[in-house]
């Protein structure tokens, strides 16, 4: 990269910083949509670039995993604003593993269920006893997004207006992610799972139990 090039970058991720950065974190902790946050930044910001910082966010603040809950591999990140020689600053994301954890071993529990109050009470029993931060739900959107995005429309179709804008705001990977059973992913996975169009596992740290669902 040239050293010009080096200078719009870093003059871009400032200026990004300054003016959206710290509003992008705020809102998305709040629960806003990506969405929610465009219409909310007075400086024009892409929405290729909020998804991204969105999606870094829940990461960082484990609302996503990208493991297994009870892997022992998550990792936080930090981001370190740094200053060449010229005095130009940049940020740059640091990944810290966390410390202290051990794998769990699950006991594995098989529902074998469709009926919508059914699940809805076990789940709310099973999110009471562990609390929303120790709890998470599988997620394969970036998959059936990149292999069958016709039924990934589908899918959509199923939820309402603030749960579809959730779910397809967010740049899903193309792989298994664990959400956090928060209330608004348990009233998506909910009303998914009464149309036939998820099943899967659902993880309850404290208790140790990994529930897959039928």
């Amino acid at each position: 990269m040239s050293e010009q090039s080096f200078f719009r970058n870093a003059l871009s991720n400032f200026t990004h910083e300054v003016a959206s950065g710290g509003s992008i974190r705020h809102l998305t902790d709040l629960g806003y949509t990506v969405k929610e946050i465009s219409e909310q930044l007075s400086y024009p910001t892409p929405v290729s670039r909020i998804r991204r910082q969105v999606w870094e966010r829940l990461i960082e603040t484990e609302v996503v995993l990208a493991d297994e809950p009870g892997s022992n591999t998550r990792v936080k990140a930090d981001y370190v604003r740094e200053y060449d020689e010229y005095g130009r600053a940049s940020f740059r994301r640091v990944e810290k593993p966390t410390t202290g954890q051990s794998a769990i071993h699950w006991k594995d529990l098989e529902i074998n269920c469709r009926e919508k109050e059914r699940i809805r009470n076990i789940l709310e029993k099973k999110i009471a006893e562990n609390g929303e931060t120790h709890s998470y739900a599988a997620c394969e959107f970036g998959i059936l997004l990149k292999r069958e995005p016709e039924h990934f429309q589908e899918l959509l179709k199923a939820l309402d207006n603030s749960q579809r804008e959730y779910v397809e705001g967010l740049p899903w990977e193309a792989k298994k992610v664990y959400h956090r059973l928060n209330p608004r992913m348990f009233k998506i996975l909910l009303q998914l799972s009464a149309e036939g169009f998820w099943k899967g596992e659902c993880y309850f740290l404290k208790t140790e139990e990994r529930l897959h669902l039928g």
